[in-house]
Order: structure tokens, then C-alpha cells, then sequence
């Protein structure tokens, strides 16, 4: 085997070994982030991707949330997932694909809603949303309007809800993509789960949840 091969072989081979030992270091720092928050941790769920219904949940097969991590995040109940699904890949053997959510309990059920960023949505947030084929919402704010994509089963609830406090507030996180799914608040993101990227996540749902008009609840709650 010539020089040149033997030393691309050693640089796959140093690669992929690099790889092994970051994934083993992100795992034990998440394992060590549930120990400190006292969350349950759960491996190879592979019923909790099926109750959701937008993507990256609904994409692809082999789905699995490969870790889970349940508790509370200041008073309210929170889920963490490490997930992972399939597609057939070009040559034969499928192509893995691995996401983040974080998802945030909300008190009671509430119109589906999903807020993306237009910019970079097909390869950071993936396929067409929970509400495909739906109008999709107009808040009347330029800029909001520009900068996201807003579909809703229900635009009379998507009005009170984006009220200008609420705009207020995203428009300091312009990557931010977040739906409501019953009474689940929920981010999600391309790429395994980093302990960094839970805590900020789960610090901005529960703003913006805390940030929701008192209105929208009243007719939820009956």
C-alpha cells in the first residue's frame, strides 16, 4: 500500500476515533446534567417520537430518541431529546440523521402553532412543519413577517398570541424555531443534544411561555 493511501487510512481512522470520544464526553456530560438536576434519563425510547406530530419526528424510519431526559426546569415540567431516524441512502445502506428538542409542559391545550425562520429553515429545522398546507399567518409586522414563517389551525389565536410583547421577545432570538403541539412548547435543531444548547433552550421556552398573553389561556382552560 503506497504512503500516501497508508496516511488518508490513519487520518479516517484518527477521525473517526476523535468522534468516538467526543460522543462519549457529550453522553457523560449529559449524564452528569440529569445527576446535578435530579431528571429521570431514559435510553432507546422509541415510543415518544410517535407522539409527536411535526418534524423532525415524522421524517424518515428507525426513529428512536436514543437518550430522554424528564424533570422540571425552573417549576415546570420539561423533556429532553437525543433523537435519531433513517432514510435510504444512495448507496444502499441508509443515511443517519440526528436532531435536538427540548420541549416545555404548558398548563393546558392550546391551538396548533408553528413559528419557523424563513432563512435556513430546509436544513436546520427539515421537512414542511406540522401544518402543512395551511395559509400560512400574517401578523402585520414587516419585519416579523419577513423574517418567519407562521402557520396555525387557528390565525384568531395566532393574533392574540403574537402580540408585541411576544414579538418583542423572539425578535431577540432570530434563529428560533418553536411550535405548540397541544400542551406541548417545544424547540428543536439539527445535530445530538450538548448540554450548553439544553440550558439555553430550556431558559427560552419557558420566557416565552411565561411571555404568552394571559388571554389565550381562558377559553383553554375553559
Amino acid at each position: 500500500m503506497a504512503v500516501p493511501v497508508l496516511i488518508f487510512v490513519g487520518f479516517l481512522v484518527a477521525l473517526a476515533v476523535a468522534g468516538i470520544v467526543a460522543n462519549v464526553r457529550r453522553r457523560r456530560a449529559l449524564f452528569a446534567m440529569a445527576a446535578v438536576n435530579r431528571w429521570d434519563l431514559v435510553k432507546n425510547d422509541r415510543q415518544l417520537p410517535e407522539s409527536f406530530g411535526g418534524p423532525p419526528f415524522t421524517e424518515g424510519h428507525g426513529r428512536v430518541a436514543r437518550i430522554v431526559l424528564r424533570g422540571h426546569h425552573n417549576g415546570r415540567a420539561i423533556l429532553v431529546i437525543d433523537y435519531e431516524y433513517k432514510t435510504p441512502g444512495s448507496d444502499g445502506d441508509d443515511t443517519h440523521h440526528y436532531w435536538a428538542a427540548c420541549v416545555d409542559d404548558l398548563p393546558a391545550p392550546l391551538p396548533a402553532l408553528e413559528v419557523v425562520p424563513r432563512t435556513g429553515r430546509k436544513n436546520q429545522i427539515g421537512g414542511p412543519g406540522l401544518l402543512s398546507g395551511a395559509p400560512q399567518f400574517v401578523r402585520g409586522d414587516p419585519a416579523f413577517d419577513q423574517r418567519y414563517l407562521v402557520t396555525t389551525a387557528s390565525p384568531e389565536f395566532a393574533a392574540d398570541l403574537l402580540d408585541p410583547k411576544v414579538l418583542r421577545l423572539i425578535a431577540s432570538w432570530p434563529d428560533f424555531c418553536w411550535r405548540i403541539e397541544r400542551d406541548r412548547l417545544l424547540t428543536w435543531g439539527k445535530g445530538t443534544v450538548k448540554p450548553h444548547w439544553v440550558q439555553t433552550s430550556l431558559n427560552m421556552l419557558v420566557t416565552l411561555a411565561e411571555t404568552f398573553p394571559q388571554e389565550v389561556w381562558r377559553p383553554a382552560r375553559g
